[in-house]
């Protein structure tokens, strides 16, 4: 992809590539992200043991993809796409702890830095995740120590100051910058851990500030406390706020009442899932409530998408009928609930099938805020022609890259899967790490007389994923920077 620019060519193209698209007011966007949600645990997506009475009404304000992807079976490599719009392989974002942290703004700029160069004012509210650059950037003496305090130093003043989101285009927020952490992080048993802090900024110039909230204050409600403050300000700019929850990423916690509110469940473990889908659930309710009271829901794009699939054994989600989990490039670790609605814009109630994966939302964003995002790198595709009605769906062919071995390739319902560890089926068969289907017939990947046999066919798709691969390492081999760099401030 780079073959026809100069890396200093590349730094050239900054902000300044955003290009009028339409003339027109744009609305506020509501990104809602959540974490390590299994394909089949909404009532919209079939669930019957998980209810979801406010998601499932959102999707029927508007569009449910059955198709929908990320970029990686990760929280932080997917994140790491989806801020940038750029499959995060061709910056050394390999996983959550092997990567360099994300490019300077000048190489490679983020969602919120687009939008607010259109005029919005941004926030970001939960969590983070991105950006403090960890394992590739030390020395091996370095990483060897580095692995031996990870899971304190992952949350430390020294990360908070590496990760710098609100130096990457956010106007305020409330973050933590580790992966998961206590659903009561204030209570006095958790309150000296380093997964309970928490921090707000409002502009740049100033360093965050710890934040704190009385003992029995539950994650998912205070992250919503705060978006609704955010969406609340008098401000007449429109706003895009990128809230990204926790749930139902592990540990397993919810309030008392909502575990209550599942007794229908026996498995003990999934009635605490179920309880914190129940309070994730009631969160997303007070969100549309409130902007319905505000008279802002059809001036306001909402997308709910989830970070990866699930992680079955951990936080007992479901990935039904797909096999593999959080971890594979098979499809229950990279297809994802997908939600856009917009009252008046798109289409309500309607389930589209067409492939989207989450590269797809910066330049769908930009144009909603009419503006025409433009980078040499930019994977993603603008899906704002196809989800109005005026254009065929943009993507043909999709690509996986993650830890180097996990690697994948979805040409029209073809698929070759390179995943680097077997799995099984939902229902327990055995399936080889390499395998070639057919997702139209054959969408649980199985193998063996299920699997694709068109030598013809797989050749294509084993010759467009290397082809792809040699791409993205040479851009990798660009823009990320050598081990021998020194270790985050």
């Amino acid at each position: 992809m780079l073959k026809s620019l100069t890396f200093f060519a590349l730094i050239g193209c900054l902000l300044s590539s955003l290009v009028s698209a339409t003339e027109e007011s744009p609305p506020n966007i509501l990104f809602i992200l959540v974490d390590d949600l299994g394909y089949a645990d909404l009532g919209c997506q079939g669930s019957k043991e998980i209810r979801t009475p406010h998601i499932d009404r959102l999707a029927a304000s508007g569009l449910r993809f059955t198709d929908a992807y990320v970029t990686a079976p990760q929280c932080g490599p997917s994140r790491a796409g989806i801020m940038t719009g750029v499959h995060q392989s061709r910056f050394g974002y390999v996983d959550n702890e092997n990567n360099h942290g994300l490019p300077d703004p000048h190489i490679l700029p983020l969602m919120p830095e687009y939008l607010k160069q259109a005029g919005y004012r941004t926030g970001l509210v939960g969590k983070w995740h991105l950006g403090q650059g960890t394992e590739s950037m030390l020395s091996k003496t370095q990483r060897d120590e580095y692995r031996k305090v990870r899971k304190t130093d992952a949350f430390s003043p020294k990360r908070v100051e590496a990760a710098e989101p609100w130096k990457r285009g956010f106007d305020e927020g409330l973050f933590f910058v580790g992966g998961g952490g206590h659903y009561f992080p204030f209570r006095e048993r958790h309150v000296n851990n380093p997964s309970s802090n928490y921090f707000t900024f409002n502009g740049t110039a100033q360093q965050p500030e710890s934040y704190k909230r009385e003992a029995n204050a539950f994650k998912t409600d205070f992250l919503t406390d705060a978006a609704i403050a955010f969406i609340k300000s008098t401000d007449n700019k429109p706003w895009f706020l990128y809230l990204a929850y926790t749930a139902p990423h592990t540990p397993l916690q919810a309030k008392q009442k909502d575990i209550a509110a599942n007794t229908h469940i026996k498995d003990p473990n999934r009635r605490i899932f179920a309880g914190m889908m129940t309070c994730l659930d009631h969160n997303i309710g007070r969100l549309l409530g409130h902007l319905d009271q505000r008279g802002l829901r059809e001036n306001t794009l909402v997308v709910f998408l989830s970070d990866n699939g699930g992680p079955t054994s951990k936080n007992k989600s479901r990935n039904d009928p797909f096999s593999g989990v959080k971890g594979d490039v098979f499809e229950g670790g990279v297809r994802v609930p997908m939600i856009a609605s917009w009252p008046g814009t798109l289409a309500e109630g309607k389930v589209v099938s067409g492939p989207v994966i989450s590269l797809d939302l910066l330049p769908t964003f930009t144009a909603v805020a009419g503006k025409r995002a433009e980078h040499p790198l930019l994977d993603g595709k603008n899906l704002l022609p196809w989800l109005t009605g005026k254009a065929e769906c943009p993507n043909e062919t999709l690509y996986w890259s993650w830890r180097g071995n996990f690697n994948a390739v979805r040409r029209g319902t073809l698929k070759e899967i390179r995943n680097g560890k077997p799995v099984k089926s939902v229902d327990g068969k055995s399936i080889p790490p390499h395998n070639f289907v057919d997702l139209a017939t054959n969408p649980t990947e199985l193998a063996g007389e299920d699997s694709l046999k068109d030598e013809n066919k797989k050749q294509r798709l084993s010759t467009a994923l290397d082809a792809w691969l040699s791409s993205v390492n040479k851009d990798a081999n660009k823009l990320t920077p050598s081990s021998s760099s020194p270790p985050p401030r």
